[in-house]
């Protein structure tokens, strides 16, 4: 059970992450919201052409990231050696986040399956306790961090990019490099906000459907729908 309350927040935060990672209309975002054209001189065209490019390079099996583009009627590699670098390190990041996704996923889908469907070894009020045990707890969790992140989200980013990396490759210059200019600090803390919003609630909803399926529960053994009524002592008579 422990690991089913742990298992859950952890699925539904990296499947956010995932979806994040891998959708292309996140990165469209913060061409908009940032100015990414007038930063890096780079048509919208082509950008986001580079963020489809970003997202399929996350899924292949490509070890570095060639993006060419036009600037001044010179075709060039859109990202300079050093982030083309940065990218191959973070491509293998997401490689293990993408792992632990699927692994909780499994435990999750697995742990309900086994215990409560097939060998119903628990009861399905179990299950809907446990399920808002693992929505309090995921929305919980994430609240915390979400108040971290605002609070101190300069020195958490610098942190994680230092646990996350064996070299400094991620430490680019805004004024020369694509990667950063395309994709700046502010709009990763836009992401990790929402990333964590919606993890909270869905935690939320997840504590709420359980906390539902227990009033019903309450509800059909109010009105006695949970079996058949017992015999009366008469009719227990006439049934003999």
């Amino acid at each position: 059970m422990a690991l089913f309350v742990l298992a859950v927040p952890v699925f539904l935060v990296l499947s956010n992450v995932r979806v994040a990672a891998m959708e292309p209309r996140v990165y469209e975002y913060s061409f908009n919201q940032y100015d990414a054209v007038g930063r890096s001189g780079v048509d919208r065209a082509q950008l986001d052409r580079a963020a489809r490019e970003i997202v399929a390079y996350f899924g292949n099996d490509e070890p570095l990231l060639t993006t060419r583009v036009t600037i001044d009627r010179v075709e060039q590699a859109l990202f300079n050696p050093r982030e083309v670098e940065h990218m191959r390190d973070v491509k293998a990041l997401f490689r293990v986040v993408f792992r632990v996704q699927e692994v909780a996923f499994v435990y999750v889908v697995g742990y309900v399956a086994a215990v409560f469907l097939w060998s119903r070894e628990r009861s399905m009020r179990q299950l809907a306790r446990q399920s808002i045990a693992a929505g309090i707890a995921t929305a919980g969790l994430l609240a915390m961090a979400a108040g971290a992140v605002v609070v101190g989200f300069d020195d958490l980013f610098e942190q994680f990019h230092l646990l996350s990396f064996s070299n400094d490759f991620w430490q680019l210059n805004p004024r020369t490099d694509h990667l950063i200019q395309m994709f700046p600090q502010g709009f990763w803390f836009d992401v990790t906000l929402g990333v964590g919003a919606i993890t909270i609630a869905q935690g939320a909803v997840l504590a709420a459907i359980g906390y539902g399926y227990l009033l019903w529960l309450d509800y059909r053994a109010g009105r006695g729908d949970e079996g058949p009524p017992a015999l009366l002592p008469a009719d227990a008579e006439g049934a003999s």
